[in-house]
């Protein structure tokens, strides 16, 4: 009976292991992301269980982290209800299909907070001047460029007219006026590019971004001393568990992946693209040989609950080279149609390679002490090397013509020659030292960062023009004097020198932010504080002046805001903000377009007072948020500039002063349920004086009177899992000049910027015999996208050159943008 009764026992025991193991085998993996409905922002430690789960004494489920991101295992039932809750948001409950599958997919969108203190929450991100964007909005932004600056274009205040760059100008400022911050680190661009097709990859990958933070002004002192906006993006650093993403396209191709092992987080990104196939669509054609790559490393280790290190690693090189055969360009009116055609000789080869290398040091030493040491080190490469021979017939067209046939009248005739040999290294060293410390209703913040400056210019550049029968510019000869003697050619733009200069500066800032409550119960939030900075400045140049140093500089820049909520009203919030932001030179602004640097240039200051009106209201039973801003800028020690593509040329003088004055509205909310969009209008005027003329208030090159912009989402309401997106903008056209006017005159604008773009995505894995398709068993989701650029096949300009006839005229033509292109691009979530 004994034996029996153990072979009985052992046979149950084998059959429950058994059983155990076949069940432990049939696991299905859960995971996504919870999110607020209205807003798209992630909600952090909310609760996903299965509430109806049998056969086990606990429930199976767990909180969410900090970054709203869920994960864990499940048997692999037919179907299971799945529940997700949080504090202040109604409980949603889902039902989902498990069986066959090792990996789901799922996202929760709860409705909006109900309680106060979600509220108050809240608040806090409405009584800065930032907005927060979202990383699920960046992923669905169509365009050539793509990423987070593609998302910035749609912003009000934000304007740029070259859909293949990420540079912008925000508030009539220039595109040297915006910071970018990446984990705290400052990001520099290089300074040789001329134009977006040079340019290559954003220093920002998307795929490793968390948060994303800008303020078009009117921002804290906590932030560096330039006067227009402030990008600040977080990468990554909690992460639960293995995952990452990986993307392909015409234009290249991109992997990220991310996990932890412990105490230790990473995360690694790689890019590559070339732009080949949008210059297909380019008026000058010819071989392109562009590489774009992007290597991005983030790795954290924590050490206690109260020490922790962070470590930023990036390499970039961006190659662009072009051997151009030919150019046909068609412009003009009704009255009179022109055509421009090019034959080229020569070849240009450009590249710009960027290292960055950060370390930042976490201590917690109690609940309400945060202190950082961050040191850094970037260091960029550029050099630009070309010699491009141009010969150009220019045809004027229907002239005299019955039919529709072109008939051509020769206008012109005429070749340049163009050259350069530049070379420049960047490297910037910095480490900071700051803090943050919380009270009952304040908040304190306090900096204080060293950082040394090097810059190694050798430039030699210059253009020759055999215009029209002469070479320009035209030297008379004299009475007298012997013309049998060969001359030189005249050089157009003529630039040589090897400048070496390095700055060192010491900066600092200290600012409180306290909240209170009036008598009458109004929420009043003020934050108020000072910034300064001491630097030294010195110069090695080929000059006869030779070596220079100048003397230390302080300057000190105050800044404060206001916020109130009423009480009888608590949607809507009253912001008041005003400062001074001074803006040192880097190098660019000292150097005049001979390459002689002008040491005695003193900072640009940007005295500026902002109010916005912040208003939450309901629409169609949805939440939207409508925000108004209005502005006022004036700028003293103004160095004008002028704006060439890209290429920004200083006057290196601080002779003028300026002023921006504008009015921005932005509505953004779920016009779609699940899925945010949003409309913006901006109107804007930014004019300078040069002291000392004749002429007035003139247009800044950054002067776009009225812009009109739109992101909008949508998907197909019986099949969710198809998304689309729309990305529209319309503005009126900045001024230009010519070339031999220089700050004189604003003759006209280039045309108005209209440009559309449209993308269509569809989740694959959707469809069962795709999901259960056996390579694709462990993917989260496989997207598959139809992007069209520049829908409306408009023809974009960006700037002029300028070209002359027999008759001595010159003629603006137009260097022309993409038009449109399609491309498909597969993205696959792991």
């Amino acid at each position: 009976m004994r034996l029996n009764a153990f072979s009985r026992g052992a046979f149950t025991a084998c059959f429950l292991l058994l059983y155990a193991a076949g069940g432990a085998d049939a696991q299905t993996l859960l995971r996504g992301v919870v999110r607020d409905r209205g807003s798209g922002e992630t909600l952090p430690m909310a609760n996903v269980s299965l509430p109806h789960h049998k056969g086990n004494s606990r429930v199976l489920g767990g909180a969410a982290d900090w970054n709203g991101r869920y994960s864990f295992s499940v048997p692999a039932t037919d179907t299971a209800t799945v529940r997700c809750q949080f504090v202040g948001y109604a409980t949603v409950d889902t039902l989902v299909y498990l069986k066959g599958k090792n990996v789901v997919a799922l996202d929760f969108f709860l409705l909006p907070p109900v309680l106060e203190t979600v509220e108050i929450v809240d608040e806090g991100r409405r009584t800065n001047s930032f907005t927060r964007l979202e990383k699920i909005n960046a992923q669905h932004m169509t365009g050539p460029a793509g990423g987070i600056e593609a998302m910035l274009k749609t912003l009000p205040d934000v304007n740029s007219n070259n859909e293949m760059s990420s540079q912008y100008s925000v508030r009539g400022g220039s595109f040297d006026e915006n910071l970018v911050y990446i984990n705290g680190v400052e990001a520099y661009r290089p300074i040789l590019v001329r134009s977006g097709q040079q340019e290559g990859l954003s220093i920002v990958n998307p795929d490793l971004v968390d948060r994303v933070n800008f303020s078009p002004g009117g921002f804290d002192v906590s932030y560096g001393d330039k006067m227009s906006s402030v990008l600040d993006v977080s990468y990554l650093r909690l992460v639960e568990h293995f995952g990452g993403t990986a993307s392909v396209s015409p234009l290249g191709a991109n992997v990220a992946v991310r996990g932890n092992t412990g105490n230790m987080y990473y995360a690694t990104g790689l890019r590559l693209r070339s732009n080949q196939y949008l210059f297909r669509s380019l008026d000058t054609k010819g071989t392109y040989h562009t590489h774009y790559t992007d290597l991005q490393v983030l790795a954290g280790y924590t050490l206690n609950e109260k020490f922790s290190v962070d470590v930023l690693g990036l390499l970039t090189r961006n190659v662009y080279g072009i051997s151009p055969d030919s150019q046909a360009t068609t412009f003009g009116g009704f009255f009179q149609t022109l055509e421009l055609d090019v034959y080229f000789d020569g070849q240009e080869r450009d590249q710009y390679r960027t290292a960055l290398g950060a370390v930042a040091f976490n201590y917690h030493p109690h609940p309400n002490w945060w202190t950082k040491w961050t040191t850094s080190l970037q260091c960029n490469n550029e050099s630009e090397i070309y010699d491009v021979q141009s010969q150009y017939w220019l045809y004027e067209l229907n002239v005299g013509a019955v039919d529709t046939g072109d008939q051509r009248v020769d206008r012109g005739v005429g070749s340049y020659l163009e050259h350069a040999r530049n070379h420049m290294r960047t490297q910037i060293f910095s480490s900071e030292l700051s803090a943050l410390t919380y009270g009952k209703h304040s908040t304190w913040k306090m900096g204080l960062k060293l950082q040394h400056e090097r810059v190694d210019d050798r430039v030699r550049e210059w253009k020759w023009v055999d215009s029209a029968g002469f070479s320009f510019p035209f030297v008379h000869h004299q009475a007298g004097v012997d013309d049998t003697v060969p001359e030189s050619p005249v050089l157009q733009n003529f630039c040589a020198a090897h400048n070496m200069l390095s700055h060192t500066r010491l900066m600092g800032y200290a600012m409180r932010e306290q909240n209170f409550r009036t008598q009458n119960g109004d929420f009043v939030n003020v934050t108020a504080g000072l910034r300064a900075q001491l630097y030294g400045l010195s110069a090695d140049t080929s000059l006869p002046a030779g070596y220079e140093s100048i003397s230390h500089r302080l300057l000190v820049s105050p800044r404060a805001s206001a916020s109130l909520r009423p009480r009888t009203n608590k949607n809507i919030l009253l912001r008041l903000a005003a400062g001074l932001y001074i803006q040192p030179p880097f190098y660019r602004e000292y150097r005049h377009d001979d390459g002689s640097l002008n040491l005695n240039l003193r900072p640009q200051n940007s005295y500026q007072a902002t109010g916005t009106l912040d208003w939450d209201l309901k629409i169609w039973d949805r939440p939207f948020r409508l925000t108004t801003d209005i502005y006022y800028k004036y700028i003293t020690h103004l160095t004008p500039y002028r704006i060439e593509n890209l290429r920004m040329r200083y006057d290196a003088n601080n002779d003028a002063v300026a002023y921006a004055v504008g009015l921005s509205v932005r509505l953004n909310g779920q016009f779609v349920p699940g899925a945010e969009s949003w409309a913006s209008l901006s109107l804007m005027q930014t004019r300078e004086d040069l002291l000392g003329d004749t002429l007035g208030w003139l247009a800044r090159p950054t002067d776009q009177r009225i812009s009109f912009k739109v992101f909008f989402q949508d998907y197909v309401p019986r099949v969710p899992f198809w998304k689309m997106s729309l990305n529209f903008v319309a503005a009126s056209g900045l001024p230009a000049n010519s070339p031999f006017s220089g700050h004189t005159e604003r003759i006209f604008r280039l045309k108005p910027y209209v440009r559309v773009d449209w993308g269509n995505s569809i989740e694959l894995t959707k469809f069962d015999r795709i999901r259960n398709w056996m390579p694709l068993r462990n993917i989260a989701a496989v997207w598959l996208s139809l992007d069209v650029f520049n829908l409306l096949d408009y023809d974009n300009e960006v700037s002029y050159i300028w070209i002359s006839d027999y008759n001595s005229l010159y003629y603006p033509v137009p260097n022309k943008l993409t038009g449109r292109q399609v491309s498909l691009k597969l993205t696959i979530d792991f």
